[in-house]
């Protein structure tokens, strides 16, 4: 390490996290003047998130701030929290860290970013700005926004959220979404290969299906909710590919109605995650269901309808590709049946992703470089004020 070398961690806390850093990640440990640092201590431990980026091809060094999480529930949560901000108390006396890069809006990250905002250490923040008003994510990213020092948002729509929080301009970048970097070129696989890739004999239409708890609705019966979207789905299309809901309070409950479900047709096939196998597995279904983030910023891209279930990602940017629909069985069923249709299809296949080109990583690069030269005191701007409003 040489005197300019610029120490930068990064957190991942779930596989949603390190998809769509993954380019993010190569990006940085592929700049000779950064030294990477992963961290983790939600769902990996060191050596599984070792084993997930090993193919990346790059050397990183990862600390784990705390064993893995087994189970949710707001106890644990609040456990895990606490001994995910010890582990950043300690990273952050033996290591001196120039920079850390955070991603939206998990839970998790209001108890890694404030140890490293109060130590100094300049945020980088990825997808501030964004709305999910059925989530309590939506005010920890907020939340977030202000501790930061740079942020690296996903669009025009975002990047005017930030602003109207009184974040000075010349600290907010439009990069796009970096896990649309994935996508480029990405080709649609046939039947049969996809068939291989997940390890199922599988049949079109093929859904890919993802619900995660909408932990702003107060004692909202989730798994009764996530069971009639995946029946619904299952009883529309030939074959879906359904994926584990995220590491949120009543996760416990979306999984056994999912399971249950997927106990009784033969065309569900229930997988923990698809990792790398997800960019070629989102270009080659046709639709996607459920209420994951993923649907309504990643599927543009390859030009796939969505489905998209309840109000977890209500106020959120999307194309014209996502059909929104309320929970329940027969809502989902109508969805599917307009998203299938000849037209619909036709129509997602010319939706222009209102999340960027693919291109993300690099210029979050060259934010990150830049964070150093950011003093540590951020003067609140008024814009409004400036306009002469």
């Amino acid at each position: 390490m040489t005197a300019s070398t610029l120490r930068v961690a990064l957190f991942v806390g779930t596989r949603a996290d390190l998809s769509p850093l993954e380019p993010v990640i190569s990006a940085l440990a592929a700049e000779p003047s950064v030294e990477l640092h992963l961290l983790c201590g939600l769902a990996f431990s060191a050596e599984e998130l070792a084993s997930l980026t090993a193919d990346l091809g790059v050397a990183i060094t990862i600390h784990e701030l705390v064993p893995p999480i087994r189970s949710v529930g707001t106890a644990e949560v609040l456990e895990q929290g606490a001994g995910i901000s010890h582990g950043m108390r300690m990273l952050l006396a033996a290591e001196h860290l120039d920079s850390l890069v955070v991603l939206g809006d998990r839970w998790e990250l209001l108890y890694v970013v404030p140890p490293a905002y109060l130590s100094g250490v300049r945020i980088v923040h990825l997808h501030g700005g964004e709305i999910t008003e059925g989530a309590l994510d939506e005010r920890v990213r907020h939340a977030i926004t202000k501790l930061a020092d740079l942020h690296c948002v996903a669009s025009t729509d975002a990047a005017r959220r930030v602003l109207q929080m009184g974040e000075p301009a010349d600290r907010v970048v439009v990069t796009g979404a970096p896990g649309l970097d994935r996508l480029r070129g990405v080709e649609r696989l046939g039947t049969e290969a996809l068939s291989a890739l997940i390890g199922v004999d599988l049949s079109h239409p093929i859904a890919l299906f993802t619900y995660h708890p909408p932990t702003a609705v107060a004692d909202a019966p989730v798994g009764d909710w996530a069971r009639d979207a995946l029946a619904a789905t299952a009883e529309v299309c030939g074959s879906v590919i359904a994926t584990y809901p995220g590491m949120d309070v009543g996760r416990d409950e979306v999984l056994a109605g999912l399971a249950s479900v997927a106990n009784e047709r033969s065309n569900v096939a229930l997988i923990e995650s698809l990792g790398r196998r997800y960019p070629r597995t989102l270009a080659s279904v046709d639709v996607v269901v459920g209420n994951s983030s993923s649907g309504i910023i990643e599927a543009a891209s390859v030009g796939v309808p969505v489905v998209n279930v309840g109000d977890r990602q209500s106020g959120r940017l999307r194309g014209s590709n996502v059909i929104s629909v309320a929970e329940g069985y027969a809502t989902v069923t109508q969805g599917l049946i307009e998203a299938l249709s000849k037209e619909f299809r036709s129509h997602a296949r010319a939706t222009v992703n209102p999340y960027g080109d693919g291109n993300a990583a690099d210029l979050i690069v060259k934010a990150v470089l830049s964070s150093q030269a950011l003093g540590r005191a951020k003067p609140f701007v008024d814009h409004a004020e400036e306009q002469g409003e």
